[in-house]
């Protein structure tokens, strides 16, 4: 059943998306024909091949954007919460998903068909400019992991991984602990590299005091070392 109430133009997490700078009648419309749904965590939102039905935005909760590597091990690109968008990239030449979107929590989110979308793009040219500017920030996000995975020690991809983290959870050093659904798998594909460099790298990190962890939960990060730890370079996803 479709949304009828505009809910696009006062909803908080627009602001941190692609409809950010879209006038009235983009966000009426879209409004108009999108429906809510949501996923239970484990559950994809799509594979790798799938055809891609619809533009999802994400309102609430985190899904990881993997491939699948050498032998079926998956390599992680990205954390996604609130604000991401997914389907935008497809057209007659490219139709199918190129990774797959797991919840590794509870997730809400907002979906058109994606006929429609293109309809209402095609009729705004700040939804166009929005949906570019995506395109370059998530090939430059590709881009930067490739580099990371290819010149980074361990150290500084385990850093890389629990900055990736706490940016995702939008953790604050004198605010919030916060609960990852990541197991050390998990981690060990996020940054690229095995669960038990992973473990030994954690286990050093928290005799250094620069993290405090217990199980899943980071109840202490000390961003600005792991930052220098990383390299002070701009990480995947936006974090600088």
């Amino acid at each position: 059943m479709a949304i009828t109430r505009y809910d696009c133009i006062t909803c908080k997490v627009r602001n941190c998306s692609i409809l950010n700078s879209c006038d009235t009648q983009t966000l009426i419309a879209i409004s108009t024909f999108k429906l809510s749904k949501s996923l239970r965590k484990g559950e994809r939102l799509f594979s790798e091949g799938d055809p891609v039905r619809g533009v999802c935005f994400i309102k609430k909760g985190f899904l990881k954007i993997e491939l699948n590597g050498k032998q079926g091990r998956p390599l992680i690109l990205q954390i996604a919460g609130k604000g991401a968008v997914f389907g935008h990239r497809s057209n007659a030449r490219h139709p199918c998903h190129t990774s797959s979107a797991t919840a590794v929590s509870d997730v809400l989110y907002c979906y058109i068909p994606h006929a429609l979308f293109e309809e209402i793009a095609d009729n705004s040219t700040v939804l166009q400019q929005q949906i570019i500017n995506q395109f370059l920030n998530e090939l430059e996000m590709v881009e930067k992991k490739t580099i990371h995975l290819a010149h980074k020690t361990v150290r500084e991809k385990v850093a890389d991984a629990l900055l990736l983290l706490a940016r995702a959870h939008q953790y604050e050093e004198k605010k919030q602990s916060f609960r990852i659904s990541f197991c050390r798998q998990d981690i060990a594909d996020l940054a690229g590299t095995t669960k038990e460099q992973v473990s030994k790298t954690l286990k050093d990190f928290e005799k250094e005091g620069l993290i405090k962890c217990t199980a899943k939960k980071f109840s202490y990060l000390h961003t600005g070392m792991l930052r220098s730890i990383s390299g002070n370079h701009p990480l995947p996803g936006g974090e600088k």
